[in-house]
């Protein structure tokens, strides 16, 4: 129902940008008229993932995909309790995503591997009273490869839940060499490598 709404208001925003373009050229207006975003950001914007209607719609920016390719040190994730904490255990926890599409992944106890693929536009709020969340689509999985290591304590909750957190992601942001992996809240966050 929300969506309907937003292409609804959307529909009714252009029809009222044309009518005016229409009067300003029958009027004799030669000046150009600038409507802000070109169209293909104006539809990433409308595609983009978001949990209610804003008054100021946020800016369409760049396809930064390219810019989540590479490894990522992990540095700290949700637990199912919501709780953020920090990674544990002696062996490098990380992301490798890859320019053919696919993500290598080690937990600190089991390696293994996904599919990943990103989409439309990264958004950047243009106030504070804009709730798009920042960020890029992305969409991790569903089928994940991992080897069977049993791994016990905190390891073994580690193991199971950057997985999980991974497949729950939707979106991606980039911040000063910080990735971080969203869907309502912050899921994991990493640090890039060399």
């Amino acid at each position: 129902m929300e969506r309907r709404t937003d292409l609804g208001r959307l529909g009714r925003l252009t029809i009222g940008a044309v009518g005016f373009i229409l009067i300003t050229a029958a009027c004799g207006g030669s000046d150009r008229l600038d409507l802000g975003a070109p169209a293909d950001q104006t539809s990433a914007s409308t595609a983009a993932p978001s949990t209610a209607a804003t008054d100021a719609p946020a800016v369409g920016g760049n396809d930064r995909s390219t810019e989540v390719i590479g490894r990522w040190e992990v540095t700290h994730y949700v637990l199912p309790d919501g709780a953020f904490t920090n990674v544990v255990g002696a062996d490098p926890v990380f992301m490798e995503f890859n320019a053919d599409g696919t993500l290598a992944f080690h937990t600190g106890c089991n390696s293994g591997g996904t599919d990943f693929a990103t989409s439309g536009a990264y958004l950047v709020p243009t106030s504070g009273l804009d709730d798009t969340p920042e960020g890029q689509p992305i969409t991790i999985g569903p089928l994940f490869e991992q080897t069977e290591r049993g791994c016990e304590g905190f390891l073994g909750d580690q193991d199971r839940d950057l997985p999980a957190n991974m497949a729950a992601a939707t979106r991606f942001r980039i911040d000063d060499g910080q990735l971080r992996l969203l869907d309502e809240s912050l899921l994991i966050e990493a640090t890039k490598a060399g």
